[in-house]
């Protein structure tokens, strides 16, 4: 067998061990934190009264309300929850792979393996996945920047379909579902809503240029006008008024010097280890094994990505103490698509060896981080049951005060723990909703405090 076999089937068995491995990540990661407070919220009552309840008291964006909001109306919804994450990713990374490459995964050999090596930097090198993408209340981010990205892909082709004259026919189904999913890219942030709006005008100035605006139809504008319908919806929600009454003031000096810290740490604070060490490893392994490209037309295609990642974080200028680190996840993912944009393939027997090495110990590195996560997930997850149990049983007894242990696992970066200061948030929170007096961490001398080297034997136990 060649060496370019035994590299195209561990490349086949890597791949697919990884996306098994990620997804007993995902499977196992127990509820957390605001999982049971939305889940009440939307089992209390509808479904529709929890998403008109948010709408009018939190915000406009319906899109975060709905994704994940529908996973927590039963148990068979929860499981496609988990069944679809790796699925979505996956989705997600393809489109800003092809709006990057303008290339589809499946076109070649090679479009394959770029995009192996693509997505395996774009999962090492987004910021706390285990918040934005495992973590099924934080999710949003994972849905949100889906469908924004599947939304400017198709805008993408028909952009550069008119601009090479091959006009593309979209029938009336697929116009309805367009302007469906226009909608929905509406009422997904202000993060979003801003990007799509900057690079429509960015592509109407393009057609302008070639005097091809006359080309856009019907169906072209009509799709249009669902995302401005959902502009319009996410822009006017009563939510966004009565969340700015809570909001706390800064002075101007104040609120730029926490902004300029806070783009920073984006940039170079995320990821895993220190300083975003694995992104800036994986955007660097981008640029050195293909050809870096100078042409104007591409340089200036490549800068309005970089710009449009930097710009995502302006809305919080003002807002800069609302801002968490998995506000930047979409942030991250245009600064990839601008850095994959730079670039195009070497050719060449040796450098596609080399490629296929490269996206073995990507895939490798991966499948890892999907074991890893899966183990502290699965520890997590007992340490959950444990805690429940001890609630049940000292309800049941009459006791109005219960007491219960740290979460001791160690967390992986497929991990989303609370810290005992959001623990102790919570466990009140759940003693108002069971009607007793408190639940309470065991802060007794001698008692197990989180994360300590404990979990090593619950880790063990648990595979």
């Amino acid at each position: 067998m060649s060496l370019n076999k035994i590299f195209q089937a561990s490349i086949i068995a890597l791949a697919a061990l990884s996306v098994f491995l990620c997804f007993l990540a995902i499977y196992y990661h127990p509820f957390t934190g605001d999982d049971f407070t939305n889940q009440n919220a939307v089992l209390k009552g509808s479904f529709i009264d929890h998403i008109a309840s948010s709408y009018i008291g939190w915000s406009g964006r319906l899109a975060s309300f709905l994704v994940p909001g529908v996973f927590f109306l039963n148990e068979s919804m929860l499981i496609l929850y988990k069944v679809l994450v790796v699925p979505c990713f996956l989705l997600m990374s393809g489109c800003s792979f092809y709006l990057a490459t303008k290339q589809l995964p499946w076109t070649s050999n090679l479009s394959a393996i770029n995009f192996l090596i693509f997505s395996g930097v774009l999962w090492l090198g987004l910021p706390v996945v285990g918040i934005t993408i495992v973590w099924l209340s934080g999710s949003v981010y994972l849905w949100m920047s889906t469908i924004t990205l599947l939304f400017l892909s198709f805008l993408y082709k028909i952009r550069t379909d008119i601009l090479e004259n091959s006009k593309l026919r979209i029938s009336s189904i697929a116009t309805i579902l367009l302007f469906i999913l226009a909608f929905f890219a509406g009422v997904t942030g202000l993060q979003y809503i801003q990007t799509i709006f900057l690079l429509l005008l960015f592509w109407a100035y393009q057609l302008y240029k070639a005097n091809k605006l006359g080309f856009l139809g019907f169906s072209e504008y009509f799709i249009l006008l669902g995302f401005f319908l959902g502009v319009f919806i996410f822009f006017y929600a009563p939510g966004n008024f009565a969340r700015l009454e809570n909001s706390e003031s800064l002075s101007l000096l104040s609120n730029l010097k926490q902004f300029l810290m806070f783009v920073f740490g984006a940039y170079f604070g995320v990821g895993v280890g220190d300083l975003g060490k694995s992104l800036w490893i994986g955007l660097l392994l981008i640029l050195s094994i293909n050809s870096v490209i100078i042409q104007r037309a591409k340089i200036l295609e490549s800068l309005s990505w970089l710009f449009l990642s930097l710009a995502t974080l302006l809305p919080f200028l003002p807002l800069i103490y609302f801002a968490a680190p998995r506000v930047t996840f979409f942030t991250i993912i245009l600064l990839v698509i601008g850095v994959q944009s730079l670039v195009q393939e070497r050719r060449g027997e040796s450098v596609q060896t080399f490629k296929q090495f490269i996206a073995i110990v990507l895939l490798f590195l991966v499948a890892i981080d999907g074991f890893v996560g899966m183990a502290a997930n699965r520890s997590l997850g007992h340490e959950v049951s444990k805690r429940m149990e001890i609630i049940t049983e000292e309800i049941s007894l009459g006791n109005k005060k219960i007491i219960v242990p740290h979460y001791s696992t160690i967390p992986s970066r497929l991990t989303h723990i609370l810290t005992p200061q959001q623990d102790e948030i919570y466990l009140e929170n759940m003693a108002n909703h069971y009607g007793i007096d408190s639940i309470t961490l065991d802060n007794k001398k001698g008692a197990p405090k989180p994360h300590s080297l404990q979990p090593l034997k619950t880790l063990k136990e648990s595979l």
